[in-house]
């Protein structure tokens, strides 16, 4: 199918990407090491390239022996012919220029629920065999919850928890994690929930897709005063997070904390920065490239990897995330909007993210309130700020110019500010930004603005994904990371930004000129 999609749309892979269809990848005798190592084949984002994709994704699952419904009940040539139908429909519906939004939201959504299931499918091949265990082991215990529910007495449960008035971090900090969190919920044969509460329900942006985990606390026996305990609580301090894991899975002696080891409800809380960071490298220290089947200790480091898995917590997110999310109906809505209204649906693109209100870089006198500047949703802009935020945009895209082969293609501009948007809406029609309706994207971690519209939030969620979609890349650190983490094809052409000067005559002042921080 896929081979017949390249032939007849005219599309070959470039460069090294050839090797995806080889022999060698094929025959490869441990095929899932193998395509793990190396990045993802990057097939453009136009449409009919994409579908490509679906199909070869097929392919890799019947060579790797998955069992997907989907899969075992169609055919190749059925699988071909059922994306050919859908490519016709989306053709046509575009061509006639008839008003048929619901019908074409319909077969695009159609579209991404399958692609999604197919790579959900793929993912729970590649993560290590504790993983994949742990996944099995509690779609048992949700089972369990609605087949017997008083089999829940027996049961403990780790909520990783965002409530207000309590510091989370950015959407990225908050994301960055999550393979350490199933790590801990492993080791101490938890039931891993969320419950966000801050901006807004986290329901209100991701769901748990079908076939994954679903991390809900609606239907199971936790109440929200357990939820709120501050007392069965961890909150990943450096000084302490190695040993308290060690102490909760029964290797060390918790002393007065170990209670925490046998709590029914616990409670986990990392509020970014340093936090995240070290709950990285413990994930990381933790990690072995051969290992056992089972969980053990051996030396400090956590075994229970596929052998030659040889994959860090970076490299995992992406199919983690695959296994707990996908976005709501919303939010998939508002994606489908943005891309629609900017002609990017079913166009090849770039993307270009800037986080322009970052207080580390603006320098101290361009704006009084630089140090709070990100959190604000209206503010005056400055001469200098303007000045500021100029360059910083036109850098942006300038890097992107540089590691892109395709600069016709059109820019999908993200970024914290307005100011994109008035910038260059009549000047530079490559350039596609989002529509805001009010003022700025707001900070999902500002007490502020809680209790406003969900709605109000989604950008953050919305940006993430079609970002994710693009075919290079050029953001800042932080928040622009993440995209990377949720699609390493995009490793293939990227640059980060921040960190260095990519105009050839910058009319930048030299003195206003931050110096980047270190990240």
């Amino acid at each position: 199918a896929a081979i017949k999609i390249m032939t007849e749309r005219g599309m070959e892979p470039s460069g090294s990407h050839g090797s995806a269809l080889s022999n060698d990848h094929l025959n490869n005798d441990n095929p899932l090491a193998s395509n793990r190592s190396r990045s993802r084949s990057s097939w453009s984002s136009s449409w009919e390239r994409y579908l490509a994709c679906i199909a070869i994704t097929s392919l890799c699952l019947i060579q790797f022996g998955t069992s997907v419904k989907y899969l075992t009940t169609t055919t190749a040539d059925t699988l071909y012919s059922q994306i050919m139908n859908l490519t016709s429909v989306q053709s046509e519906t575009i061509t006639t220029g008839d008003d048929k939004y619901e019908e074409l939201f319909l077969e695009w959504n159609k579209i991404e629920q399958h692609t999604n299931q197919i790579l959900l499918e793929r993912s729970k091949t590649i993560i290590p065999e504790w993983m994949a265990k742990y996944v099995t082991w509690h779609q048992e215990q949700r089972s369990i919850m609605i087949s017997n529910y008083t089999a829940t007495n027996d049961m403990k449960f780790m909520v990783i928890r965002c409530i207000e008035n309590q510091k989370c971090g950015g959407l990225s900090d908050r994301m960055k994690p999550l393979p350490f969190y199933l790590m801990v919920a492993n080791l101490t044969q938890r039931v891993l929930l969320f419950h966000w509460t801050k901006p807004s329900q986290l329901g209100n942006f991701l769901i748990p897709p079908d076939g994954g985990i679903d991390w809900r606390i609606e239907g199971t026996p936790v109440t929200l005063e357990e939820v709120r305990n501050n007392t069965n609580y961890i909150n990943g301090h450096a000084s302490s997070l190695s040993v308290e894991v060690q102490m909760l899975a029964g290797n060390v002696d918790g002393g007065d904390r170990s209670y925490l080891s046998t709590c029914k409800v616990l409670n986990v809380h990392l509020d970014g920065g340093q936090q995240v960071i070290h709950a990285e490298t413990l994930f990381n220290r933790w990690r072995k490239e051969r290992g056992q089947s089972l969980p053990s200790w051996d030396g400090g480091g956590y075994l229970g990897w596929n052998p030659a898995a040889n994959i860090t917590q970076r490299e995992m997110l992406e199919d983690v995330w695959r296994l707990l999310f996908q976005p709501s109906p919303g939010v998939q809505r508002e994606i489908f909007d943005q891309m629609r209204d900017l002609g990017i649906l079913h166009e090849k693109f770039n993307a270009v993210q800037v986080r322009a209100k970052d207080p580390r870089l603006i320098p101290s006198d361009t704006i009084q309130e630089s140090t709070k500047l990100d959190m604000l949703e209206n503010y005056n802009i400055t001469p200098k700020l303007h000045l500021y935020f100029e360059h910083r945009y036109n850098n942006a895209i300038a890097c992107l110019q540089e590691i892109s082969n395709e600069t016709e293609l059109p820019i999908y501009l993200a970024s914290d500010s307005k100011f994109g948007k008035s910038y260059y809406e009549h000047s530079t029609p490559t350039i596609r930004v989002p529509t805001f309706n009010k003022g700025d994207p707001l900070h999902i971690d500002s007490d502020h603005y809680q209790g406003r519209d969900p709605q109000d939030f989604y950008q953050a969620f919305v940006d993430v994904y079609i970002m994710q979609k693009a075919s290079c890349y050029s953001h800042s650190s932080g928040f622009g990371l993440l995209p990377l983490r949720l699609n390493n094809n995009l490793t293939e052409c990227e640059t980060t930004h921040t960190n260095r000067e990519c105009q050839g005559n910058s009319s930048f002042p030299d003195e206003m000129s931050p110096t980047p921080p270190n990240f």
